[in-house]
Order: structure tokens, then sequence, then C-alpha cells
């Protein structure tokens, strides 16, 4: 009888499981996907209802023989990837790859926690392969395509090569950018604050805040406003118009789900969302407790619901009581109601085990997953307490004014009577003013006050905050941008790409990234609206629900695109008689002949012919074709004598004449920088001497990573490439031989290419060489090192510091001024 054979996505999961199922199971991982869009062509058949074209994921190849061999010998096959869209389609790749070697029917099992029971339900209620959902996912891939791979290119020609746009990341990029440009157009405004010191004629004394005049909002705009207010006020009589009390009931947070927790891991712990999903990740696939035994101590972290399993509930309520007592229990178990978009399958993320606490497992997890183990299990059972009971008390005191305006104080006070959840889950809201509860409590409404003091505070407004991880999640989520798996990877993708940099928490774009938003905002506004990428979130929804064809989803957003597309194409193109008039004079060049610099040849003919058939066939070329033919004609501009006639009169004088000017000194400076023929083969006589050197493993100094070979290589590529080396890097390539003079082939060449010092001119040391060594000689005898100390983001540490000197001078490498100048600080440090 043959083996029971269930695939899950990661190894980790696998061996968890494995630990969990008796004899008769293969437990294998596909590693994610095993089949996917191709990398580097389109991979979409538009024509034949937007056919996915799949092929092998660039690592599945030796997983999928793998996989096919056991599923010849398997008697069940049992598909387990994760519970959502992504898993369902691997789910169903993984059908269609190993059908050729299974003849049974494929049985799909979910489950949203590892653990031993979770794994026996689900394979005693095992399914199949919800289409629906793997339809939604092959729809929002298929989409992401056609936006990538249609919409890059214009990037590419406007802006640089290489660079991407994305159809939700290019809508996250726009709020950053936008958020931005109000922080930057924000003009703070002056006000101030006024508040009086009181007396009882009992002797108490308490403090309140203007709060209204005339029984209005108000506003004092600057110094001068708020010494007449007080002026007015002099000699006023100041009684207690009201006192207000209330007690209210202060409800726990559901648990979380993914945006919740990526926003509160943000708040609290600073970690990043892929940091956060990282964690969460290990947490739920499973971890060893130290016996032998591993288990998933978390349920399914990628999960847009607040719902929990009533079992689970059941156990979490026993061990309030039992931990916390009866109090804390709530009079009837609290429900949260999920957004209507949420699938009421999926649960809240939530402990497995509500009894393994934090403090249990602190010996078994690392720092980053007990920290975020600790706000989970810290939440959830938060959640299901009872609410905190708080007083709250308002004092009012009215004075009129000298001119009968009407001056209305306030103070308050609030504590908590009972804590219920903050208990347990840390409450960031101000702390309690007993105090003040028992003070305002001893208050009469009537009595008279006198005034102690005044006082004023200047106080400016503050302009809109920028977005932080946390919040730009929430402004995702509140949107309908993306969903609970693809929060991560945009926040990963607009700062890997560069648009967006993060500063000391702060998301702040990058000059790339308002040059790629306002160009993606300019030329294609409808495709890059909030409004209209929820839209397509819900119709994705709809999709997941079996209510809307995919196929039909995909077809009438390619309508709407494509002549969004086109337009997009020629922003910016000229008129065709402009086009027109500067090939006519073109024409008539006579051009230098082709040049080759570096590994490229530059044929300007060539390129004009090639441009002259793109107009005569569509009568239209780009903005950046258009340009090349400016720079061009700039180029020969002594053969087109009425060069600036001809743009005064096809209206395009003044980009001319800008490109003139900017491309004459660009031309100057191209050649400058080319490389000459003599050069060229100076350089590779140069770079061939190097061929045989077994170069350093990268070293990293004080959070600097030093690789001789990557630089090396960088300095060679950029010289094949037609490019001269400036002096600074020809220095550093001088370095380079110095260090691995006894290496390089022709030695004695390469010292008359590079002015290298001659091989004996070391035979002498420097006297700055001597007192390095000398220097180092004694500090090499130190035995009791200082601690290394933090000073903000920084660690000095004296013994590292010195070790990584010592390193370098022993190899040969002298010293800089600087680095002897710390050397010197350290011997009188340590050598007294």
């Amino acid at each position: 009888m043959g083996e029971k054979l269930l695939i899950v996505e990661s190894p980790t999961k696998a061996r968890t499981i494995s630990k969990m199922l008796g004899g008769g199971y293969k437990i294998m991982a596909s590693m994610g996907h095993v089949r996917d869009l191709p990398e580097r062509t389109f991979g979409v058949d538009i024509e034949h209802d937007f056919a996915p074209l799949y092929t092998d994921t660039p690592r599945s190849k030796k997983i999928v023989s793998e996989l096919k061999s056991a599923a010849k010998k398997a008697d069940a096959i049992y598909l387990a990837p994760d519970p959502d869209r992504e898993g369902e389609a691997i789910a169903w790749h993984l059908s269609e790859v190993l059908r050729p070697s299974y003849k049974g029917e494929f049985k799909r099992v979910t489950f949203h926690e590892i653990t031993r029971s979770a794994i026996n339900r689900a394979l005693s209620e095992e399914g199949s392969i919800n289409m629906n959902l793997v339809d939604a996912q092959q729809a929002r891939r298929v989409l992401d395509r056609i936006v990538g791979y249609q919409v890059s290119p214009l990037l590419w020609s406007k802006i640089a090569k290489g660079i991407s746009a994305g159809r939700v990341q290019s809508v996250a990029l726009r709020l950053v950018v936008e958020r931005e440009r109000q922080v930057l157009a924000f003009v703070p405004e002056e006000y101030w604050v006024v508040s009086v010191r009181l007396r009882t004629d009992r002797g108490e004394e308490f403090e309140a805040r203007l709060f209204k005049i005339n029984r209005e909002d108000f506003r004092i705009p600057d110094e001068k406003s708020g010494l007449a207010l007080l002026d007015n006020l002099s000699g006023s009589d100041f009684a207690i118009q009201k006192i207000t009390s209330s007690d209210r009931k202060r409800q726990p947070q559901p648990p979380f789900t993914t945006s919740t927790l990526q926003q509160a891991a943000n708040n609290t712990l600073h970690y990043s969302a892929t940091n956060t999903m990282r964690y969460a990740q290990q947490l739920y696939e499973g971890v060893d407790l130290g016996d032998g035994s591993m288990v998933g101590l978390i349920t399914y972290m990628r999960t847009d619901s607040v719902n929990i399993a009533k079992e689970a509930q059941d156990a979490c309520l026993a061990y309030i009581k039992t931990t916390f007592g009866a109090d804390y229990t709530p009079e009837r178990p609290n429900r949260y109601k999920s957004k209507s978009s949420a699938q009421e399958a999926h649960e809240a993320i939530r402990p497995t085990d509500v009894t393994r606490t934090p403090e249990s497992l602190s010996s078994v997890l690392e720092g980053p997953q007990l920290k975020l183990y600790t706000l989970i299990w810290k939440r959830f059972v938060a959640s299901q307490m009872a609410p905190a009971l708080q007083r709250q008390m308002a004092v009012d005191v009215n004075a009129v004014g000298r001119d009968r305006t009407d001056y209305l104080f306030r103070a308050n006070a609030s504590i908590t009577l009972f804590p219920g959840f903050t208990r347990l889950y840390a409450d960031t809201r101000k702390s309690d003013d007993a105090a003040g509860i028992e003070l305002f409590g001893k208050l009469q409404e009537g009595e008279r006050c006198q005034p102690v003091d005044f006082a004023r505070e200047q106080k400016f407004t503050e302009p809109p905050p920028r977005y932080t991880e946390a919040t730009l999640i929430k402004e995702l989520e509140e949107n309908g941008i993306g969903r609970p798996s693809t929060y991560a990877t945009i926040l990963r993708t607009i700062q890997s790409r560069e648009y967006v940099n993060r500063d000391q928490g702060k998301l702040i774009p990058t000059e790339l990234g308002f040059q790629v938003s306002d160009f993606l905002v300019g030329v294609l506004p409808e495709l890059f609206k909030v409004d209209f990428t929820s839209h397509m979130e819900t119709e994705l929804d709809e999709i997941e629900a079996g209510s809307l064809k995919w196929t039909a989803m995909l077809r009438e957003f390619y309508n709407q695109f494509i002549p969004w597309l086109n337009q997009a194409k020629v922003a910016g193109a000229p008129a065709a008689d402009q086009v027109s008039g500067l090939l006519e004079r073109l024409s008539r060049v006579e051009f230098l002949p082709p040049e080759k610099r570096g590994k490229r040849t530059y044929d300007d003919r060539k390129f004009l012919n090639s441009v002259s058939g793109k107009f005569e066939t569509d009568r239209t070329i780009s903005a950046k074709q258009f340009q090349s033919l400016l720079e061009l004609a700039v180029k020969y501009r002594r053969q087109i004598p009425d060069l600036e006639q001809l743009a005064g009169q096809q209206g395009f004088d003044a980009e001319l004449i800008e490109a003139i000017a900017r491309q004459s000194a660009m031309a100057q400076k191209q050649l400058d920088s080319a490389v000459s023929d003599d050069k060229a083969a100076e350089y590779r006589e140069i770079f061939e001497a190097f061929q045989n050197v077994n170069w350093e493993e990268p070293q990293t100094r004080r959070g600097r990573t030093y690789d001789d070979k990557k630089f090396f290589n960088s300095l060679k590529n950029q010289a094949e490439s037609g490019k001269m080396l400036s002096e600074k890097q020809f220095d550093a390539l001088r370095r380079l031989a110095e260090k691995y003079r006894e290496q390089l082939e022709a030695p004695e060449r390469l010292t008359q290419l590079l002015a290298l010092k001659p091989a004996d001119a070391d035979a002498a040391p420097e006297p700055a060489d001597e007192e390095c060594a000398a220097l180092i000689q004694g500090l090499e005898t130190v035995s009791a090192w200082a601690e290394p100390t933090t000073k903000g983001r920084r660690t000095y540490d004296d013994k590292s510091f010195f070790q990584s000197l010592a390193d370098q001078f022993h190899k040969g490498r002298k010293l800089s001024d600087k680095q002897l100048a710390a050397l010197k600080k350290l011997a009188g440090k340590y050598l007294k």
C-alpha cells in the first residue's frame, strides 16, 4: 500500500506537520509557486481571453520532478497550501503539473492553524479546489502584468531605464508624494492658548483652559490679541457654572487582522511590514518547543476577518477567569464585526493555545519572534476581557470681561474605576488624575473662584503628518487598495525601487519617486486614481465570490486601458509639421561615419533612417525621439543654417534653443569623457594584468562592506563601455595594483602605466609608517578594553576599531592621516 502525499508550501511547515501526523503520510514542500508567468516575456494571450502562458518558476524544475516521482507512488494526494487566493492558485498549479503522474482525485485541505487537531480536522473535511479563488488570483496576476509591462516602458523613455510602474504600488506612491507636497506647502499659523489657575474659598486650586468665547469656538492669532483678552478679564469674577460627571465603558479592540497587526507592530515595536510578516510566518509555520515537538503558535496571518472560533473563545474566557478573576470576564462573550469584504471562514490572528503565555515561550522564541507573539497574545486575550470603566469629570468656569464678553474656561479629569482589559493590554492614553477627580467632587455649581495666575502659550499649527508604514497601511485599507497579502509587498516595493525612503520611521519620497508619480499621474490619471484602484479590488472580490467572470472583468478593464495607454504614448509628442520640417533638413546632411566607443557603435545616418521610417508609417514620433532629432540637428547645425529660423516658423524655437545650449555642452562633455582608441588599448592592458588575481573575501568595517573584486569589475565595465575613468577612480585602481602587485601580469609595464612606486620602494618605510608600527605594537598589548558604548544610532567599540586599523596596516595598506590621528587618540587613552 502506497503513502498518502500531502503538499504544503514551505519546508518549515512540512517539518511541523510531519511531527503531528502518524505513519502513512509523506509531507513535501512545493517551495511556493511551481508555475508563474514568464519573467522576461509578456506571457498573456490577449487575443484568446487573456489566457496566461505559464512556465516553470526558476527553482521549480527539481522540486516538480521530486513531486511527480512521489505522486506516482501515492494512494492519495492532499493539496494543503495556505487558505487564501494565492494558496488556492498554488494548489491548482500543483494539480495541473501532477495530473499526468496521478490518476486519482486531488483533495484540497485547508487549515488556519498548524496544530494536531486542526490538521486532523482538515484531513477529515477534504474538499476540492475552489476555482473562484483561483480565477481571482489569475485575474490579479494578469491585471498586474498588463499594467506593469505596458506602462513601465513609458517610464523608461521619459525618466530612466529599469524603473517600473505597478497597478497598486504606483497608487501607494501617489499617496506618499501627495502627502509630502502638503507638508512642503504647509505654512504654519500662529495661535495662542490661554489658561487660568483658580482658587476656591477653601484654598483648593485647579487649572482651567479657555474653551469658548461667547459660546463659540475662537482663535487667538497673536500675542497682542492674547494680552488684550487678559486685560479684558482683569478684575472679572469667576464662578463655577456647571460640573458634569459621567461613567463610560471603554471596550477592548478586536483581535488583530493583517493590517492592524502590521500597524501595531510598526507603532510599538518599530517593525517594518515586511519583518512583521516574516516573524508572523515563522510563528504560524511552527516552532520547536524544546522537547522535540513543533507546533504553530498563531493562526494564519493573512486575514481581514476579526472572527474567533468558539472553542478558542471559550478557552480564552476560561483562562481569563482563572488568571484575572470572574470580574474580568464580560457578561456576554465579546463579538466583533468584520468588514463586508472579509472572508467569514477565516479567523483573526490569535494564539493557537492561549495557555502558551509569552513567559512560557521566552526560552524557545528568538527576540523579535517573542515580541510579536507577545503583542498578538495580549491583543487576543484583551479582546475577550471585560471593558474598562472610567469616570470623566468636567468643570466649566464662567467669567465676563469688562466689555461684557462671555468667557468659558474648562477643566477636565478622569480616573479608571475598573481596569478591565487595560490591566493586560498597554493603554497609551494619559494616566489617571485621581487628585483632580477628588477635588472636582468637592466643588459646587455657583461657587466663586479667585484667579491666582493667568498663563498664555504660543503655539503653531502643524502640517499633516508624513506617512509611516502603519498609517500608509491604514490609508490603503480604508481606501480599499490592496489586500492583507499585499500590504507588505507594496511597501517593500516602493522602498526597494528607491521611490521612497524611510527616515526615522517616516516615509519620504525621493526625487525619483516624485518624477515617477508626477509622470504617471500626468499621462495616466484615470488608471492611477485611488477610487479606480479600489474599484478593481472590489471586482476581484466579486470574482472570488463567483458573481463575476474573470475574463469579462479583464476585457472591460482592457477596453478602458488601451485608449489611456495610447494617449499616454503620444503625450508631449510634437506636431507632424514640426517633425517633417526637421527631417527634411536632416536628410540633406553629410553625416560623419559610424563611430565606435567602447562596445557601442553610434551611427547618425542609421538613427535618422529609423525615425524617418516610423514617421512615414504613422505620422508621429515620441517626444523623446523628437528630442533626439533636435540633438542631431544641434550636432550638425553648421550644415543647417536656417535651423533657428525653422524653429521659429514651426513654433518650437524655445525648446530648440534650450536644446542647442544644453546639447552643445553635453556633446563636448561626451567628447571629453569618451575613451580614445589609444586610451582604450591602455585600459585593456591594465585590466588584463589583473586577470589571475585571487581577490580577498569582502570585508565589513564599521557598517560598510569592502569588496575589491566587485569594485574592480565596476571600473572595468565603465572603461569597456567607452567612458573615461576619473582621476579618483584611477587612484583607486592604482591602490588595488599596489595591494595585489605580486599577483599581477607584466608588473613592470603596469608600474609604468599606473605610475606605481618601484617594487623596492617599501624597503625604507616612511616616518609615519614607523610611528604607526610602534603605536600598533603597543596597543596590541592592551588586555582590558573599554566596553562598547552606544550614542544615538552608533556604537563605539575601541577594541573592534583598533583591530580594523591593525588588520589594514599588517596587510600593507597605509593608514590615512585621520586614521593615524585616531590611533594616537587610542594610544593616549590606553598606553599611559
